[in-house]
Order: C-alpha cells, then structure tokens, then sequence
C-alpha cells in the first residue's frame, strides 16, 4: 500500500514561495508523489488558503504566472490530490478543538483542526506542516506530525 502523505497549505506556501531551506525537500516529495512511491493529499481548504505567494503580496500586484503556478499544484493530474471538506469532517475538527482543551495538548484554529481531522480522516501515515501549532499535537494522533521530510542516506565513510 502506497504511503498517504497529508500536507499543510503552509507546505504547498513554501514550495511557491520558494522557501530555500525547504524546496529540495518538497521537490523530493513530489518527486515520489509523480512516481507513485507517496500519495500527498491536502483539504480543499487549500484551495482558498493558497490564494497568492508572496511576490505577489510585497508588490501588492497579482501575477497570472503566479496563479498558474498555484493551480498547477491544486488541479486534476497535479500530485497532490485534494479531498473534500464536509460535514463529517467539520463534526471531527469540532472535537479536535475541545479534545485539546479539555486534554491541555494547546488549541487549534478552526482551520488547523479542519486539516487535522482531514488527515485523520482519510488514515494518513504522516501529516507535514511547518506550524508549530500543529506540530504540538505530534504524538496525540495516530500519525506522526512533522515538517516535511525523506528518509536520509546514510554515507559509507570509511567502511565504517
């Protein structure tokens, strides 16, 4: 079975924004993702959150460029696959926010909930994000919470 991957909007953000210390990462992602080696899903949700890059905002001009870059990420054929947000998922998000009251594990935005119930819904094997809000639920869900990775190789130095 193919690892489902679950990412963050913040995620798709830093690979258009280019984000130096990041693209290599996603781009190895996407890479897995093409090759059918990972399956990436996000929440249509994304759709809305990824709006522009930043470009766009410091020169407070949009870009047809930068539009067609963001829907070549989110559109059918694009690895990554979007899934619905519904009212089942709205009803989990719901709980995920008074769980972490009532357990002290830190509040979520009502939309971080909404791609955390997204994740637990759709059985993920990882959930990626750069938000340390997020991240502080690592270890309360039945998925690790990381920001984005790949496994390491590991170099033979000296064949040891």
């Amino acid at each position: 079975m193919t690892p489902r991957i679950y990412w963050d909007a913040n995620v798709l953000l830093s690979y258009l924004n280019a984000v130096p210390e990041r693209v290599a990462t996603i781009e190895e992602l996407l890479r897995k993702a093409r090759a059918k080696e990972i399956e990436i899903v996000t929440s249509s949700l994304s759709l809305v959150e990824v709006a522009f890059v930043q470009a766009e905002k410091e020169a407070q001009q949009l870009d047809e460029e930068a539009e067609q870059k963001i829907d070549a990420l989110l559109t059918h054929g694009s690895p990554i696959a979007t899934v619905e947000f519904y009212d089942l998922i709205a009803y989990e998000a719901r709980g995920l926010i008074r769980q972490g009251i009532q357990q002290g594990w830190g509040s979520l935005k009502p939309i971080d909930a909404i791609h955390v119930a997204t994740a637990q819904h759709f059985e993920v094997a990882e959930f990626h994000t750069y938000c340390e809000r997020i991240q502080k639920w690592d270890g309360h869900l039945p998925f690790p919470i990381t920001e984005p990775q790949t496994p390491q190789t590991t170099l033979d130095i000296g064949g040891k």
